[in-house]
């Protein structure tokens, strides 16, 4: 799974930095999301603990956009880490298709009949 640079939610455009500053400034935090600055901030850990967490804050983002204010940390995190082991596990599902490389099912299906 590759972090982006940047990902949009809704109209909003968040920055992603990988970084050590967090605005939180806790040691216990891997991760935030600024909802008024537009960027993710992720801490440098191993590629996997980065992955959930940038999972983690995107969810965060993705709430705010629904208009969730209060969020449970428990179940962001049990989202991210599920999300996390779903994009893993089945990586073809995740990758773009070329424009042409699938055929339209329900035409091959009427034609069929």
């Amino acid at each position: 799974m590759t972090i982006p640079e940047k990902l949009k939610i809704g109209a909003k455009v968040y920055g992603v930095e990988i970084t050590n500053k967090l605005d939180l400034g806790n040691v216990n935090y891997s991760g935030e999301i600024s909802y008024t600055d537009l960027v993710i901030r992720i801490c440098p850990n191993a590629q996997a603990k980065m992955e959930a967490d940038f999972l983690h804050e995107m969810i965060h983002g993705m709430l705010d956009h629904l208009g969730y204010t209060e969020h449970d940390e428990k179940k962001v995190d049990e989202l991210a880490n599920v999300l996390h082991m779903v994009i893993l596990d089945n990586p073809t599902v995740f990758t773009p298709v070329k424009e042409g490389q699938h055929e339209n099912v329900c035409d091959s299906e009427s034609e069929d009949r």
